[in-house]
């Protein structure tokens, strides 16, 4: 049997604001007008998800974690992960609920999460 291959066209995807069950609407809404965005590419195909998430300068998301493990790869800019610097292509891997933060460099960051099912947000103290 032949699998169906789905080709993700990144232009064909569209940005919006990043938010999962779990997400303070008030905050989502904030993150959306500074310009965070997000655009869904595989959502459950083989069991993964992917997106890739832009976030402008100087951005702190807050400490929080996710119910699924999940790939973090630094696309486009750089950032502070958990204090640790990370550039274009550094990959860490954060296991499922697991806290970490981070913020986004001088120039933005852009950045891929695949993740072996859907996220929910929860945040950390």
């Amino acid at each position: 049997m032949t699998a169906t291959r789905r080709i993700y066209r990144f232009d064909e995807s569209p940005w919006h604001v990043p938010t999962a069950p779990g997400t303070d609407p008030a905050q989502a809404a904030e993150a959306g007008r500074q310009g965070a965005a997000r655009r869904f590419l595989a959502q459950g195909d083989e069991g993964f998800y992917a997106q890739v998430v832009r976030l402008p300068a100087h951005f702190e998301a807050p400490v929080h974690s996710h119910d699924h493990e999940e790939v973090f790869m630094v696309l486009e800019g750089a950032c502070a992960f958990d204090g640790q610097p990370m550039a274009r292509f550094d990959m860490t891997v954060v296991a499922a609920h697991q806290a970490y933060g981070f913020v986004a460099g001088p120039d933005g960051l852009s950045f891929l999460v695949v993740r072996r099912g859907p996220a929910s947000f929860s945040a950390q103290s």
